[in-house]
């Protein structure tokens, strides 16, 4: 199963590229989720901010997702200058957040997690606080 392609502004997708044509991480997991994220992005769907639909993940978004390892609720994706796992604020260029950028509230992603391949349930997406 492949996933879908990726919904993205132009905005959202310039940034993200730049930020981890900058980045050198030490961690491997990080290194390749990064590598698939930006392959990803070379296919997106990018649309502008008008006709970007609202249950799309971007930065800020709020989400709850469901693994065979975890499910988490509440999550919200920021830059790495704002994570803070103890609130609840994780890193659009960690494993998992680089995972759910640019896909919608439903959609089903596998994603090579630390522990191995796994399959990603995005059950909600809140943007609330995106804008």
């Amino acid at each position: 199963m492949s996933n879908p392609k990726l919904i993205i502004t132009a905005k959202e997708r310039d940034l993200i590229v730049s930020w981890i044509n900058g980045f050198s991480p030490a961690d491997i997991s990080v290194k390749n989720s990064l590598q698939q994220l930006l392959e990803e992005l070379e296919h997106a769907d990018v649309r502008a901010e008008k006709d970007l639909p609202g249950d799309v993940v971007r930065v800020n978004s709020i989400v709850t997702v469901n693994s065979p390892t975890a499910r988490k609720e509440g999550l919200q994706l920021v830059l790495p200058e704002h994570a803070d796992l103890k609130a609840n604020k994780l890193s659009v260029f960690s494993v998992m957040g680089s995972a759910l950028i640019g896909y919608r509230q439903g959609t089903t992603i596998k994603w090579q997690l630390p522990k191995g391949e796994e399959t990603i349930v995005l059950e909600k997406v809140d943007n609330s606080k995106c804008g």
